[in-house]
């Protein structure tokens, strides 16, 4: 090489060899920021509603990615959120959307996932699902946007109270009893448990059945002693009856002379008189037996038992057949027919009493 030759590449040299530094540092700086830039980008792969997106951001932040990616942040949760090797990360999204719950007269809206089923679903609104509830559709159901859930809360509640076992009258008929003197012994009612179960149907009772019974204290019935005995049928200690008339069926006594079945009980004053050759007011003959009444009081054929209040004289049996004067002064009282005029005035004026038999 020639000398000029050296003294131009020398020239040259001295010339380009700033410029080739400074490009070299050019080169490194965009060398060093492009690897600092390329280690902040994170990368997301999101999977959602059977979609796949892919997301490179200098964000740390999942929800930006999915801002990036075009996703309704609203309308998804995070499921799974995984790290890869570098700066990859794999999202998974489940999708969210409202289900309407019927439940009686009132309807709830609970924001629920795409995997959830229904028995979660109504869990997550405070419904506790057991085997006697009615839920459409079935528990196990997935749910998914449109599902309508419609459910029926049944219960059964038990329980018990007490209550009164009336109790009733048993009728005893006894032969070594008179008749008429009947008695009776009180009873009791009894005291039982009875247990029951009702029916709820979203809280509100629609049936209720007893499902047994204990009894805690037996009902105790009361008796009525009704007599059959027939007393002997007697007049009075020892006083022959004055009436000549014979009744159908014996007048049964009790042992002070009074009949034991009648229907009223008067007490009156009564006058003898004997013949007085007239027929009696109804047409039989006048006979001992046959009395004279006020017919407005005791009326005509009446059948009665006689005797006097103070225990002398037994009349016996009689029947209204007969009236006369007194009524008018006396309209309450009787005439009694006296055989002879001796046993007329021994009788006189006296009060008497009087059983109406029929």
């Amino acid at each position: 090489m020639t000398e000029f030759a050296k003294k131009i590449l020398k020239v040259a040299l001295a010339f380009l060899k700033p410029r080739i530094l400074l490009w070299l540092l050019l080169v490194a700086s965009f060398v060093f920021s492009a690897a600092l830039f390329f280690g902040r980008i994170n990368t997301y792969i999101i999977y959602y509603s059977g979609q796949t997106a892919t997301v490179r951001t200098l964000s740390n932040e999942i929800g930006d990615a999915l801002c990036c990616a075009g996703i309704d942040a609203d309308s998804y949760i995070v499921d799974t959120a995984e790290a890869k090797q570098g700066n990859e990360t794999v999202v998974s999204l489940l999708k969210t959307f409202t289900v309407p719950i019927t439940a009686g007269n009132s309807t709830v809206t609970v924001k629920v996932l795409e995997n959830n089923t229904v028995e979660q679903v109504l869990n997550c609104a405070g419904f506790s699902v057991d085997q006697y509830d009615m839920v459409e559709p079935a528990p196990s159901t997935v749910v998914s946007e449109g599902t309508y859930i419609d459910y029926i809360n049944i219960d059964y509640v038990t329980g018990s109270y007490t209550r009164a076992i009336p109790h009733s009258m048993t009728t005893i008929y006894s032969g070594s009893v008179d008749v008429g003197k009947n008695y009776s012994t009180p009873g009791r009612d009894g005291l039982e448990q009875v247990n029951y179960t009702k029916k709820l149907v979203n809280g509100e009772e629609v049936e209720t059945s007893v499902t047994g019974k204990v009894t805690l204290l037996a009902a105790q019935n009361s008796v009525l002693t009704v007599g059959t005995r027939t007393p002997e049928v007697k007049a009075s200690t020892s006083i022959a009856a004055i009436s000549q008339l014979t009744p159908d069926i014996p007048i049964a006594l009790d042992a002070n002379g009074d009949p034991i079945n009648y229907k009223k009980h008067i007490t009156v004053q009564a006058t003898a008189y004997t013949y007085t050759g007239f027929n009696c007011s109804t047409g039989v003959a006048p006979k001992p037996g046959y009395i004279a009444v006020n017919p407005k009081i005791i009326p005509y054929g009446t059948k009665m038992y006689i005797r006097s209040s103070d225990g002398r004289y037994v009349y016996g049996y009689a029947i209204a057949a007969d009236t006369g004067g007194f009524i008018f002064e006396r309209p309450t009282n009787v005439d009694l027919f006296f055989p002879t005029v001796v046993s007329m005035n021994d009788f006189g004026r006296r009060n008497v009493e009087i059983y109406i038999l029929e």
